[in-house]
């Protein structure tokens, strides 16, 4: 049976923006409004044209009218590192499950998108009971894309954060910064006081 599990995320805002999923949200009407907020905070002191901030508030907004690839997104992070790099959405989903070894937790690493897993690799020295990575393929009626998925265990819960990417590149790219924002992910689970590492919802 699932527990009450409560997590925080120590997010590297030097590599990754939050991007809310839904408006009206912390007191924005809309994506319009949040992205000119975002682009002139970010763009504060940089002695830079008004097209290069006009350019990233674009940009802020046509992340936020993304789709998450499946249902149930808990959150959603924009890959801008300050010193440059593919931008990319990942996202965060949160659900109950029954799995409980590496093997069953490899198995959920297909859940929603299909295709083959590719490579798995056991992550230790996380918040969770068993985490690992796995990159799955898919092939869709026209490509082929790569699925990158961080999951972790906890209190008969699976955190999955996930990158869907065209270029294989890329994906290989910005593995190690999914890897280090899902080590970031502390967990508290109700009525376990354990000690844990520091740290560095669609899938039953």
């Amino acid at each position: 049976m699932a527990m009450n599990v409560e997590y925080t995320i120590d997010l590297d805002h030097r590599v990754w923006i939050p991007v809310p999923l839904v408006f009206p949200w912390n007191g924005y009407a809309d994506a319009a409004t949040w992205a000119h907020d975002l682009s002139t905070s970010l763009m504060s002191g940089i002695d830079a044209p008004d097209e290069v901030r006009a350019a990233l508030e674009q940009a802020a907004v046509g992340m936020a009218d993304v789709d998450s690839p499946l249902p149930g997104a808990l959150e959603r992070f924009w890959h801008l590192p300050v010193e440059g790099g593919p931008e990319r959405l990942v996202h965060l989903y949160v659900t109950e499950t029954e799995a409980r070894t590496a093997e069953e937790l490899a198995e959920l690493a297909r859940a929603g998108v299909g295709g083959f897993v590719q490579t798995v690799t056991i992550l230790e020295g996380t918040a969770f009971d068993v985490a690992l990575r796995a990159v799955v393929l898919t092939d869709l009626p026209d490509r082929r894309i790569a699925v990158l998925r961080t999951l972790g265990i906890r209190g008969g819960h699976v955190f999955v954060v996930e990158l869907i990417e065209e270029q294989t590149a890329v994906l290989e790219e910005l593995e190690p910064a999914v890897e280090a924002l899902f080590r970031s992910i502390r967990v508290r689970v109700e009525g376990d006081e354990r000690p844990r590492a520091t740290a560095q919802g669609a899938w039953s």
